[in-house]
């Protein structure tokens, strides 16, 4: 019995020679048949370059954090010899390093041929896998071109330890504290020896540097954000910041600033010239309402620059007022230059590269005092409730602030006490959008909460006309609870009406104006 086993395993074997012998001109004959394909016949940079997409896509994507394995592009390396051969040939496809084991590490490392090095770190509050991972690819800063590290508070001192060597390759730093704290972590100014001569673009996430740091000066992008009041710097030491950071690109600052109410105020503490960021392309504040204002008197920004504003009320201002000057000055001065007005933080950084020049999140009462002639688009993109288009639309006075819908229709006059005003805010507006804005489906004229329908949308509109300000286009687009009826009524008084033709919410009906 045991020779025949035997005998069974050599012929086993045997044949097993014989079909490795068969499948090799197999092979040869497959990897000639996929040489004949399109996508074998792309050149190497081109198939080198789609590879690199794939994996920069990866990178960037702050939903992935990596696995405990290869990264995900180094499958394309598995699915033909061609492939295979055009992937470990591209170094620059294994320089984009997230968390692997050691063993992946080294192979990635080694991949890379000395290229410089991009790394992004998740790393949670048990971290053993991350550190690991950080030990490895730290033990050369020198090759590091972009770090993106999110920590958890506890962890930041040993990990910032782990960057005391010059980085003279780092072109974009990214550190993000994942834990709010009284005060923002502290990153040391022994970081990187102070050295980074190739840095242009700095986020900091819930920490920040000392504020007199040479850290700023080569930077062309600076985000600051979510910065405790205790730690932000004041708008004096920004603006010092700002004027030794003369190629700055684009600049971010977002809940990263205090009041500036006692400056606007006495205007002592400010420079008396305003100076010039003559690069600058992308602007956004999320700050109180007068940190804005002082801010955008002490700095000049090309026409071309497209600003994002998010205003918080102070303690003693509630006007948007002062901000109409310095608006009106800036679009006065190029008549094809216009700005869009849009409601709503939540959609501040959707719109980067669209042309829309002014973007601002409107929470106070913006019809407190006449203004806005250098409006001449104003769009209403908010998901829950319409914000303020009847501000916009009709200006007036009221002696009791109780909220943007109190301005609407004459029921709010005879109901507030609001006072009839001849003059109109936003003149020169010709074009409303409305998109994504949920209208009341049943206005309740005296309800504090009311948060207007489409016909009170209507009669400010009529009012509007009646004035002999009648806007040129109207678009509502996405919007619940917009009658077929009260459309018709809007054609009325608007030249052109573009209305997608969505009707209802749920608990709506299409057709009903919400009257019965």
């Amino acid at each position: 019995m045991e020779a025949t086993s035997g005998s069974i395993a050599e012929v086993q074997a045997r044949i097993d020679d014989e079909v490795a012998l068969l499948r090799l001109p197999i092979c040869a004959l497959l990897i000639q048949r996929n040489a004949l394909s399109p996508v074998s016949r792309l050149p190497h940079e081109i198939l080198a370059t789609i590879f690199l997409y794939q994996a920069y896509s990866f990178y960037q994507d702050p939903r992935y954090s990596g696995t405990w394995g290869a990264p995900p592009w180094a499958n394309v390396s598995y699915v033909c010899r061609h492939w295979r051969d055009v992937a470990l040939n591209t170094s620059f496809l294994w320089s984009f390093l997230l968390v692997s084991p050691p063993r992946w590490t080294k192979e990635l490392l080694s991949r890379t041929n000395m290229l410089p090095l991009r790394i992004r770190i998740n790393v949670r509050y048990w971290a053993r896998k991350e550190m690991i991972f950080l030990e490895q690819v730290t033990t050369d800063v020198t090759r590091i071109q972009d770090l993106s590290l999110k920590l958890p508070r506890n962890l930041t001192e040993g990990v910032f330890s782990k960057l005391s060597t010059p980085a003279p390759l780092l072109h974009t730093l990214r550190l993000f504290v994942t834990q709010n704290d009284t005060e923002s972590v502290l990153v040391p100014d022994t970081l990187f020896s102070r050295e980074t001569p190739a840095l242009r673009t700095l986020e900091l996430y819930r920490c920040h540097v000392p504020w007199s740091s040479p850290i700023f000066t080569t930077l062309t992008t600076l985000r600051l954000r979510d910065i405790a009041s205790s730690s932000q710097p004041t708008i004096t030491e920004i603006l010092a910041i700002l004027r030794h950071m003369p190629d700055l690109a684009h600049l971010y600052l977002e809940n990263a600033l205090p009041s500036a109410e006692d400056t606007l105020h006495s205007r002592d503490s400010l420079p008396s010239e305003c100076f010039d960021l003559p690069h600058l392309s992308c602007l956004a504040l999320v700050a109180p309402f007068s940190t804005v204002v002082v801010f955008l008197s002490n700095v000049t920004v090309p026409l071309k620059t497209e600003i994002r504003l998010c205003c918080r009320r102070d303690v003693f201002t509630a006007s948007y007022a002062p901000l109409y000057p310095l608006l009106e000055r800036r679009f006065n001065t190029a008549s094809d230059v216009g700005p869009v007005i849009q409601c709503g933080q939540r959609r501040l950084h959707e719109d980067w590269g669209r042309g829309i020049a002014l973007k601002v999140d409107i929470r106070a009462q913006l019809s407190e005092r006449s203004g806005g002639s250098w409006l001449a688009t104003f769009v209403v993109s908010y998901p829950w409730y319409i914000f303020t288009p009847s501000l916009i639309l009709s200006r007036r006075t009221s002696k009791r602030m109780i909220g943007s819908q109190s301005f609407l229709g004459d029921h709010a006059r005879r109901q507030y006490g609001v006072e009839n005003a001849e003059d109109i805010f936003a003149p020169a507006l010709a074009e409303l959008r409305v998109s994504a804005v949920t209208f009341s489906y049943n206005c309740h004229p005296r309800s504090r909460g009311c948060s207007g329908s489409a016909r009170c949308l209507h009669k400010a509109l009529a009012r509007r006309k009646a004035k002999g300000y009648a806007l040129k286009k109207l678009v509502i687009a996405d919007s619940s609870y917009v009658p077929d009826a009260q459309v018709e009524e809007l054609r009325e008084v608007v030249d052109e009406v573009d209305w997608d033709g969505y009707t209802q919410a749920s608990g709506g009906t299409n057709g009903s104006d919400g009257d019965d």
